[in-house]
């Protein structure tokens, strides 16, 4: 597991898909970037384009068949096939990828890779955490969400971003009253700086 330091910073949300979105555009703001790929998501145009910063919005070509994530495709998006990301390396300067992996277990590792070289220098990773010891109406929440989705620990990706040369810079751990144990990271942020 990753031995390095990083900054955590807790944030509470009322309504989870605004309020994330919100903190969303503010750690973009204050990256001050040039470019941006958002793979999964197109919340972002409005913020870049009055900030002058290059955005792509990049998803699959069809939305999924299964579960209850959302599909964000607008007229800016570029649609792929799911597996390998039509952009050469060092091609933006922050790539986001929020909340989207667990919707890819057959090829989540090879898109970290592909996100790795895409990026010259940020990612923004969100994800929905789980373990063995998440409750069980956590594991029945996933399992509709996206079934045959993975959820991983906050210590596995931890472990791969050490793997994928990914530096955790600052971690966002995102708390709703609603979460079962407030102790227990449900959902997170991740920013990592390429190395």
């Amino acid at each position: 597991m990753t031995t390095q330091s990083y900054e955590i910073e807790h944030f509470p949300v009322t309504t989870i898909v605004s309020d994330r979105i919100n903190r969303t555009g503010n750690i973009i703001s204050d990256l001050k970037v040039n470019s941006v790929l958002d793979i999964g998501g197109a919340d972002f145009f409005q913020l870049c384009k009055n900030k002058n910063i290059h955005y792509k919005s990049l998803n699959i070509e069809e939305p999924q068949k299964t579960g209850t994530g959302g599909y964000h495709k607008a007229p800016y998006t570029i649609t792929y096939d799911g597996k390998m990301i039509p952009f050469a390396s060092n091609t933006f300067e922050l790539v986001i990828v929020n909340f989207v992996l667990h919707h890819t277990p057959d090829n989540a590792l090879d898109l970290l890779r592909q996100i790795h070289s895409i990026s010259s220098k940020y990612i923004l990773i969100g994800e929905d955490i789980a373990g063995l010891d998440y409750e069980l109406q956590w594991h029945k929440r996933n399992y509709e969400h996206q079934p045959g989705g993975i959820f991983r620990s906050d210590q596995e990706w931890k472990i791969l971003f050490d793997l994928y040369k990914m530096k955790l810079i600052k971690q966002y751990i995102i708390h709703r009253t609603t979460d079962g144990d407030q102790n227990k990271i449900y959902r997170t942020l991740y920013l990592l700086e390429k190395s």
